[in-house]
């Protein structure tokens, strides 16, 4: 009777470990995809201001909150006049369509300079471009968020992979050999 009882604890134990195994794998899918959706919902912080005609005036006064989602970059447009005194200032949350490195850079117009620079990290347009070395295309996060991203699709699959070979393991073969090492077990048991 002990061994009829011991015999079956073993079993039981057998199938609860892959059924536990089975779950565990399934909700670490369900949290990775979770995970996914976290990096369409990432913001950037910018300073944002609109016609001001000095950069520290701005940054003074600037709206201080997340951009919404999808505005993942800081767009600064400043302009100055022949002497280099700042004429226009405008800064805002954009998305990365607007934000382009062929959109970047400065230009002259009629004795005016007119300098463009986006960058993708919080508060990154602090400073204003004022030449073509500053007027810079920066996306350093957009470049990690997406190889996190990846990263993230890369073990999705995987676990997906395998939970797909755990359902499989159940197969009658499997289940075979389960029973074979419950016997296994329970020769050792019953010798004891």
């Amino acid at each position: 009777m002990i061994v009829m009882f011991r015999l079956s604890m073993i079993i039981s134990c057998i199938f609860m470990t892959n059924t536990a195994m089975e779950e565990n794998l399934a909700s670490n899918l369900i949290d990775t995809t979770s995970d996914l959706s976290d990096f369409d919902k990432y913001a950037v912080t910018c300073y944002i201001c609109v016609n001001v005609s000095d950069n520290l005036v701005c940054n003074q006064f600037a709206i201080d909150r997340p951009c919404k989602p999808g505005e993942t970059f800081c767009h600064t447009l400043h302009i100055m006049d022949s002497k280099g005194t700042s004429v226009l200032v405008n800064k805002k949350c954009t998305t990365e369509k607007e934000c382009q490195r062929n959109k970047v850079g400065c230009v002259e117009i009629d004795a005016q300079m007119m300098c463009v620079s986006c960058c993708d990290q919080n508060y990154c347009n602090v400073n204003v471009p004022t030449n073509s070395s500053t007027a810079i295309f920066d996306d350093k996060i957009s470049k990690m968020r997406m190889l996190a991203k990846n990263l993230f699709r890369e073990r999705e699959k995987a676990l997906t992979t395998t939970i797909k070979e755990s359902k499989a393991a159940k197969s009658p073969s499997s289940w075979w050999k389960s029973l074979f090492l419950a016997h296994f077990l329970f020769v050792l048991v019953a010798g004891t």
